[in-house]
């Protein structure tokens, strides 16, 4: 992609001002006073108190912006300028604005209505008769001094396709450079904040406790959509309603060569292993509301707990032939003895202590050590052969 961002694609296309210049300020920044951010109230929208009205048995309450936090060292983004997003669904050959779970409330704006209309004039005819609804998908990035990956990951987003994505970034409190590359795409970035955390999966969890999408997928600074039609490609498939996840291929480079993953999900429930690649799921946002946010006890595999949630309360995951991502296999935190003695421990909570994950934990430890005793002494070809024992290339 180089430097490049396609001025014919912007996550910017379909925002909703749903506020009154009243809520503004006058100062050049126009954004939301102070004393009405927490106090927005839009009853067609289910809005209350800065919150949408949820179901009582909910994990969680989604809110437009983050709480107050003395800590914070910056927070911007469109949304704190009153522009909004939301899923839209066609009824009646018009398109409506939608609830966090995709059901029409009100038309949408007549603006609106012609940009979607302009997206699908412009796609196939096959694609055209399929489309009566338009999900938004929410793409949360956290980050921490990452300014020498950030701005690939955010061009990768903004040069996706589909119209319909909402942007959130999270960083950790960066001090290298990282919040002037955000600012540097302010203009198309939804919501971002910086201020301390307790780790990533505390990070991930306030992402996703402000994402009005329908979806969620979740690209860590450094990791890229494989191509500028990853998003479309699946927000585009008609999917069965029970189904609550997506799981597609993945790319990483790895001692200079470049492997091909696929997907297994429900192999995770017989033996440890790489089944499911974080930035490689997409996933309804519904699922947290029945299984709560990430555990963030956990340091490593708060990923592979909430994947052990998924699958053990019956929440259907589709595989796919996509490729969603790539990445550089030498950033993976997950790779490390602490991350294999953490995933052994969640599985015999899940799993129970039964003789088959004793011997699948323990043995995986053994080849972790292993792998990183022959890297150390320099025998890499040894690593690349059991690499490509378990992939494709």
């Amino acid at each position: 992609m180089g430097n490049t961002i396609f001025k014919k694609y912007s996550t910017a296309t379909l925002l909703y001002k749903i506020l009154n210049d009243e809520y503004l300020m006058l100062s050049e920044d126009g954004k939301i006073k102070n004393g009405c951010k927490y106090n927005i109230n839009i009853p067609e929208l289910k809005i209350q108190n800065s919150k949408f009205i949820g179901k009582p048995e909910d994990k969680f309450e989604t809110l437009l912006f983050l709480p107050p936090n003395p800590q914070r060292i910056a927070e911007g983004g469109l949304r704190t300028k009153g522009l909004f997003k939301f899923s839209y669904k066609l009824v009646d050959n018009q398109w409506h604005v939608c609830d966090l779970e995709g059901n029409p409330l009100i038309p949408a704006p007549k603006e609106i209505q012609e940009k979607i209309n302009e997206y699908v004039n412009g796609l196939e005819d096959s694609d055209k008769r399929a489309i009566t609804q338009l999900p938004l998908i929410t793409v949360i990035t956290v980050v921490y001094n990452g300014a020498k990956h950030l701005e690939e990951t955010i061009k990768s987003v903004l040069n996706q396709t589909y119209p319909n994505v909402e942007y959130i970034i999270i960083d950790g409190g960066s001090t290298d450079g990282t919040l002037d590359i955000i600012k540097k795409y302010e203009d198309k970035i939804d919501y971002w904040v910086s201020e301390p955390d307790e780790g990533i999966y505390d990070a991930m969890n306030k992402g996703i406790t402000v994402a009005f999408g329908q979806w969620l997928n979740m690209l860590n600074s450094g990791d890229l959509y494989y191509d500028s039609l990853v998003v479309e490609k699946i927000m585009m498939k008609k999917l069965d309603t029970s189904i609550y996840g997506i799981a597609g291929k993945w790319i990483f480079e790895y001692m200079g060569e470049t492997f091909l993953c696929h997907p297994n999900p429900y192999q995770m429930l017989k033996k440890p292993g790489w089944h499911i690649n974080h930035q490689a799921f997409f996933y309804k946002t519904s699922a947290h509301k029945i299984l709560g946010l990430y555990d963030t006890n956990l340091k490593y595999v708060g990923d592979d707990d909430f994947y052990l949630r998924f699958l053990t309360n019956n929440l259907k995951i589709s595989t796919d032939e996509i490729i969603m991502i790539k990445f550089d296999f030498s950033k993976n935190t997950s790779d490390s003895i602490h991350a294999k003695v953490e995933n052994f421990a969640l599985r015999i909570r899940y799993l129970g202590l039964k003789p088959k994950e004793i011997i699948y934990g323990g043995s995986t430890i053994i080849k972790h050590i292993a792998r990183k005793f022959l890297e150390v002494f320099g025998m890499q070809k040894l690593v690349l052969f059991y690499r490509k024992r378990r992939t494709l290339k």
